[in-house]
């Protein structure tokens, strides 16, 4: 008992003693024994090596008068993460249900006009139900060349019937710069991301361009600002882009993402996206039906796109790998009405 309390006096003393000029002669040692270091090399051994996982989900709704639709989407990320490699696949699906109400004047068989009691014509409502699935899938390799420059690649497949395509398959080599610093990149970042990108489209209908597929060649530019905390993550995107072969074809948009931590592995999620489009290549020429256009089948001309979503994610996997790097973030957030 008396041979504890002096060590523990003495290590009580030590910083005051540290302070004098008798500090300059003292040296501190720490026992420790093979099981200690053993344990410690155990813990340090990482079972899942550097893979992690993150499943999630999202929704969309929309409510109108005359119809409503609702956007039920599932995704799953696989990462690896080291100081000069990033690994990621990915896979996402979407379901879309959308129910309409068309009102129509009754006629008889004759076509003349089915009045009711009061002399007015009697309206029927239709109702149609219309679902339509659609999938995609990336992968991604990154390179670090220094601490803010990197280099890789992005290949993408997809099929979305709504767009037109069929199928479409991308590949996108970039070059990417982090103005901020390695020691503060994983709380905040702010990068600018430039690719080329090969696009093989395979059409549903033939476009107003006269194709059924075509295979095209396109560049752009992307920033995104971002902060990370305890509590969660915040990102803005931009983005600009152009066809190489005829730059009247040109798209440009802004994105915000907020995430916030429920539980350690559980988070929630909220985004939005504007576009401003001139590059629909993708329409479908001809005239489309009242039903095409009801059901949501067909995407119509427009100067400009606006999508909202949330949902949940859940992260499992490497506890050694619990960092945010941020280098070629997926298409810096843009779920892409391209």
């Amino acid at each position: 008992m008396r041979a504890k309390l002096t060590r523990f006096i003495k290590l009580g003393l030590a910083p005051y003693v540290a302070k004098t000029k008798a500090g300059e002669d003292i040296e501190i040692n720490m026992k420790t024994d093979s099981g200690i270091r053993e344990d410690s090399i155990q813990e340090s051994v990482d079972p899942w090596n550097y893979w992690v996982f993150n499943v999630g989900s999202d929704a969309n709704i929309e409510l109108e008068e005359l119809s409503s639709e609702i956007n039920i989407g599932g995704n799953i990320n696989i990462d690896r993460i080291t100081d000069e490699w990033k690994i990621s696949l990915s896979g996402r699906i979407d379901e879309r249900l959308r129910r309409t109400i068309q009102k129509v004047p009754r006629v008889d068989e004759n076509g003349d006009p089915v009045l009711d009691g009061d002399g007015n014509q009697i309206i029927d409502e239709v109702r149609n139900n219309f679902d339509v699935s659609e999938f995609g899938f990336s992968h991604q390799l990154v390179k670090s060349i220094s601490p803010q420059w990197s280099y890789g690649y992005d290949i993408a497949g997809r099929q979305n019937t709504r767009l037109n395509y069929q199928f479409q398959i991308s590949f996108r080599p970039a070059v990417e710069y982090n103005f901020f610093p390695e020691s503060v990149q994983n709380s905040r970042f702010l990068r600018v991301n430039y690719g080329i990108e090969l696009r093989n489209n395979r059409y549903v209908e033939e476009t107003i361009n006269d194709v059924l597929k075509e295979t095209r060649v396109l560049h752009s530019l992307r920033a995104s600002l971002g902060l990370n905390r305890r509590w969660g993550n915040l990102e803005v995107g931009y983005r600009v882009r152009n066809y190489l072969d005829d730059f009247s074809f040109w798209s440009t948009g802004l994105n915000i993402r907020a995430e916030v931590r429920i539980t350690g592995n559980f988070s929630f999620y909220v985004r939005a996206e504007a576009n401003y489009v001139k590059d629909q290549i993708y329409l479908a020429a001809g005239d489309f039906t009242e039903q095409d256009i009801l059901s949501g089948r067909v995407t119509l001309p427009s100067a400009y796109n606006i999508d909202t979503r949330f949902g949940f994610n859940y992260r499992f996997g490497s506890n050694l790998n619990n960092f945010v790097n941020r280098r070629f973030f997926g298409r810096a957030n843009f779920v892409g009405n391209d």
